[in-house]
Formats: C-alpha cells, structure tokens, sequence
C-alpha cells in the first residue's frame, strides 16, 4: 500500500473540532485521518479509512501534506493535532512532527499498538487503544507491554468497552499498567454507526451509565476513567467532527 514512503494516504483532514476521548478530551484540535488499516474492528465507525483505494482519500507527499496541516492550524488559530485512522502507524510522520513542533504545534497519536515505530517517541501524547473481543480482532498485549513501560510519562491506555467481556479486557489491562502509574482511560462503545440517527445521543447516554454501574459494582478498579464518545453527544457520527 505504501511503497513509497515519502506518500501518505489520507482519508480526512478537519477541523477546529474537539478532542472527544481521552485525557485530552474537550480540547480544541485538528485531525488528521489516514488511510489505511491493519485491524478491521467489528463495529469501527470510519471503516471508509480501510480502503485507501477510495475516490475520497487523498494521496500527499510529506510536505504537501505538512503544508496542508499547517495552513489549517493558522487559519484556525489552532495548536494541536491528533494522528488518527485507520493506522497512523502505517506511515513514517517522523519528518512531519518535527516541523509541526518547530511551528509550536503539539501532536498526539491514537493507534491500536500493533505497530509500534520509532517516531512514536517524538509525540506528546500516546494513545494505545488496545481494542477488546467485541472488535474480533488480536489483543496486542505482549506486543505493547514494553511500549507502554519504557515510554511511560507519555503514553495512556485507552479501551473502547461494548459488553462484559471487554470489561474482563479491561482488568487485565489494568491490573498490568496501573501499578506503573499509568493512565488508563475506557470509553462507551458506539453501536449506531450511521451519520444520522436521532436517537444516538440518548442510546449513547444510556450505554454509558451502564457502563459506569457495571464498573463501579462489578470490578475493583479503583483508579480508572471512565469516559463518554463527547463528540458523538455533539454530532453523531457526522464526519469531520
């Protein structure tokens, strides 16, 4: 898909919009979606990322696609951009984050962890979304573990939860990183993966106390967040939001 290495395939670029999970939840950000992935996550909600062959995604060199970057962050008066896909990881943004940093633009990076590049070190945040049963995918656990230990002070553990099974997901996870002090972050799992539903917010304010009683009277997690989808309460699944 990327023989040429200097080429990223994209599927989106937006913003200003929110951060929508995470410990950088609620802050003003631009995102940058590629395309391309190595899972294929049952209930992903940009499953067009996958195709990279699609009439929709953009193919950009590096600095096509930095200049790209950089003229919507100054035309939006904003400093702060989220690698996302698809897999970031896919790709070599080692040059680009240089550039962005040397502009005073902070980069975070969300990725499921099963590959895991050097360049990752360069960014501010680490999100490793390790992604549970429910997706039907591998659990990466022995292939981030390492990660996770030796990069501590920038990166969190972030686990979308869809049923009781991914909570078990969950402990282990937990049980492994929190004595290291790492943060770990569980979102509400989205089952409406249409741009337009009406009733989206309240099944998703429904999921979400359920999966804070479960969590409260079911586990003994004790330092745990416990987030909602804040952009999915805003916009649905709308993309570029």
């Amino acid at each position: 898909m990327n023989k040429n290495k200097d080429k990223i395939y994209v599927s989106e670029i937006f913003g200003p919009t929110i951060q929508g999970e995470g410990p950088n939840i609620g802050k003003k950000s631009v995102f940058l979606r590629v395309a391309g992935c190595d899972f294929k996550c049952t209930w992903c909600d940009s499953k067009y990322t996958w195709d990279v062959s699609r009439v929709d995604c953009k193919v950009y060199t590096k600095k096509e696609l930095l200049n790209n970057v950089l003229n919507l962050c100054k035309k939006t008066n904003t400093s702060h951009i989220i690698l996302t896909g698809g897999n970031p990881c896919l790709y070599d943004f080692s040059d680009i984050i240089i550039n962005l940093h040397q502009n005073e633009i902070t980069v975070d990076i969300e990725t499921q962890g099963s590959i895991l590049p050097s360049w990752l070190s360069m960014c501010d945040l680490v999100v490793i979304s390790p992604k549970p049963p429910s997706s039907g995918q591998k659990d990466i656990f022995l292939n981030v573990k390492s990660f996770i230990l030796e990069n501590a002070e920038r990166t969190v553990i972030k686990i979308p939860v869809f049923n009781k099974e991914d909570i078990t997901f969950l402990e282990k996870y937990y049980d492994a990183f929190e004595k290291y002090k790492i943060r770990i972050y569980c979102s509400v799992g989205n089952n409406i993966v249409d741009d337009c539903d009406e009733d989206i917010v309240n099944e998703s304010l429904k999921a979400y106390r359920k999966l804070i009683d479960e969590i409260f009277n079911k586990t003994k997690m004790k330092s745990i967040h416990i987030l909602p989808q804040l952009h999915v309460l805003l916009w649905g699944n709308k993309r570029g939001k």
